[in-house]
């Protein structure tokens, strides 16, 4: 083989040698937003708990300040001070039930819920027990609830039924059976009723203000529809200190102090 064509052999050997050499890539490089995702990723957690930690064990979101509404009887500070030990705690570790502890001695607080009111408010709203009878006590007239929890000393102004009634109102049936009978009463009817008595076969007799109507109610049953009866026969002008019995509404009778 002569040289030129030697020469021309070799450059091709080298140049295929060289084409089958893997290339070299260059590693891409990350881009800015991939960048920011990975750190966000990384590090949005680990803020989060750190938030979290810092609402439970630091001032941030500590009370400093406590709101009372809905009450009339009542006073505000009488509830601020029994809840003053929450002062400084965060509102996110006051529950529902470490209030009812502090809260506990209100008898005149029925249910009550709470509002926080970020960063440093928190506002207890109650709702007080509403009296719906008069019972004596040891020679006084004291407001009590559906449920028989003494409320207050029932003052001049206070015009609910008397109950005669001296048992436990919170054990005795008979107080439970009134109970049912004026909450079946429309609000004009129930005004109407200067006192309530019931049996011991838990029938119920009312006497009315102003008239001095007696009202035979009988049994707790049918309560919307008797007073419908008993306001109608009301309406056509029967006279004062008469008794009208609807313990059965449907057959109603008026019955006469001359009969």
């Amino acid at each position: 083989m002569k040289k030129p064509e030697r020469e021309l052999v070799g450059r091709e050997i080298k140049r295929v040698r060289q084409s089958a050499k893997p290339a070299k890539t260059k590693a891409p490089r990350s881009s800015g937003f991939r960048i920011l995702g990975r750190t966000l990723f990384i590090a949005g957690p680990i803020a989060l708990v750190i938030l979290v930690v810092a609402t439970f064990f630091t001032p941030m979101l500590a009370v400093e300040q406590i709101k009372v509404s809905g009450n009339d009887r009542i006073q505000a500070s009488k509830v601020m001070g029994a809840l003053e030990g929450l002062v400084g705690k965060p509102l996110t570790t006051i529950s529902q039930d470490s209030v009812a502890d502090l809260l506990a001695d209100f008898a005149l607080i029925e249910t009550f819920t709470l509002q926080a009111e970020p960063p440093h408010t928190l506002t207890v709203k109650i709702r007080e027990r509403q009296p719906i009878v008069i019972l004596v006590r040891g020679g006084k007239n004291y407001l009590y609830d559906a449920a028989g929890v003494r409320i207050d000393v029932a003052g001049a102004k206070d015009k609910y039924p008397f109950f005669r009634f001296t048992a436990d109102p919170l054990k005795d049936k008979k107080y439970k059976t009134a109970m049912e009978v004026l909450l079946s009463l429309p609000v004009g009817t129930y005004k109407k009723v200067f006192s309530i008595q019931v049996s011991e076969q838990l029938t119920s007799d009312l006497i009315l203000r102003k008239s001095d109507t007696r009202v035979i109610w009988g049994n707790a049953k049918q309560g919307l529809l008797k007073a419908e009866v008993l306001n109608s026969l009301i309406k056509t002008g029967v006279k004062p200190g008469v008794t009208i019995d609807v313990s059965s509404p449907k057959a109603p009778v008026v019955t006469y102090q001359d009969y």
